[in-house]
């Protein structure tokens, strides 16, 4: 008996051993993905914070697999996790040899911060509202490779984002491109602004930026999906000018809008042209950073009369199956019909 007691008491020890050697920890993993690189290759990684509560979260990536959880886009989670050292048959090359498994979901709440994943239309700029004759520029955040970037007005620019809270935001410094830009514009300011960026809120669609001290210094409109886009993302050519009719003696233009990534395409009759969308939605259309090969042409007014309309593009129509295109003023300055 008392040999069997104590091989009893030996086991008991030896479990009690083996589960002491189970850490557990508590986390909140964060309501979106973004893709990283641990030494394996590219994947996609959730994001997550050791600490108890969101107020002073520290977000981190986390590579490696857990048992048991079931992530939920745009759900924070709370979760108490189990650290297991993994046997050799268990572990995979060049992975830790450390896993992880779910042992409760302690809480679950929206995650603000997957609103910011969209493209953004500047609307004021330290409170005062933009001049509509001036180009606008814009943001686009994607949390899925934590970076941003857009357009100044003239130039693009492109930054990563270096730490996101539930409010707090850290962006690096971002690199632009150096063309000149001879039209006013909001840029300098703008980007100047962009580098002083410490916090954001998001309230009904609408994008606010703040600096250390708390003070909005910049505020975007959410671009408005339209549900013309299906419909503008095709191939087309123009069968008016200026209101005028082409003329049978000259290259008709055309005109390729690709609403999936925001650009156009196209020949104004003797160059080769390309541009941005940085503004849609179901009637108004800008267009901007446009561009053009070089090539002299026998006949080159109508093409500069083509181009100069392009970028006066403010608002849009379908009549007829026909694409008409108006100016500031309200004036059809473009109109095409779908190629075939």
């Amino acid at each position: 008996m008392k040999n069997i007691a104590l091989l009893m008491f030996s086991l008991l020890t030896l479990v009690s051993c083996s589960m002491m050697k189970n850490k557990t920890s508590v986390i909140w993993i964060s309501g979106f993905k973004t893709t990283c690189d641990l030494g394996v290759g590219k994947s996609s990684c959730l994001l997550v914070s050791r600490t108890e509560t969101l107020d002073n979260a520290k977000w981190e990536l986390f590579g490696a697999e857990i048992q048991g959880f079931d992530f939920k886009l745009g759900q924070l989670q709370k979760v108490q996790l189990e650290e297991m050292k993994l046997e050799e048959s268990e572990q995979l090359a060049d992975a830790p040899s450390i896993g992880y498994r779910v042992l409760k979901v302690l809480d679950s709440l929206q995650d603000p911060r997957l609103q910011l994943n969209t493209r953004w239309i500047l609307g004021t700029i330290e409170g005062e509202k933009l001049n509509d004759s001036i180009q606008v520029p814009v943001l686009q955040i994607d949390l899925s490779e934590m970076i941003f970037g857009g357009n100044g007005g003239c130039n693009a620019f492109s930054g990563k984002i270096l730490q996101l809270g539930l409010q707090e935001i850290q962006m690096s410094k971002s690199a632009s491109t150096l063309m000149l830009c001879p039209e006013k514009n909001y840029e300098d300011q703008y980007f100047n602004l962009l580098n002083k960026v410490s916090s954001f809120k998001v309230i009904e669609g609408e994008l606010q930026l703040f600096d250390k001290d708390n003070n909005v210094i910049l505020g975007f409109m959410s671009q408005q999906q339209t549900s013309n886009r299906d419909r503008l993302h095709d191939i087309w050519a123009a069968v008016r000018v200026e209101g005028f009719p082409i003329n049978r003696m000259v290259t008709v233009p055309q005109l390729e809008v690709n609403t999936h990534e925001m650009k156009i395409f196209g020949n104004d009759g003797c160059n080769e042209y390309f541009g941005s969308i940085s503004e849609l939605s179901n009637e108004k259309i800008v267009i901007e950073n446009t561009g053009s090969t070089r090539k002299m042409c026998p006949e080159m007014e109508y093409p500069q009369r083509y181009m100069k309309a392009l970028k006066d593009i403010n608002r849009y129509e379908f009549k007829d199956n026909i694409l008409i295109f108006y100016n500031l003023e309200g004036k059809e300055i473009l109109a095409y019909r779908k190629v075939d």
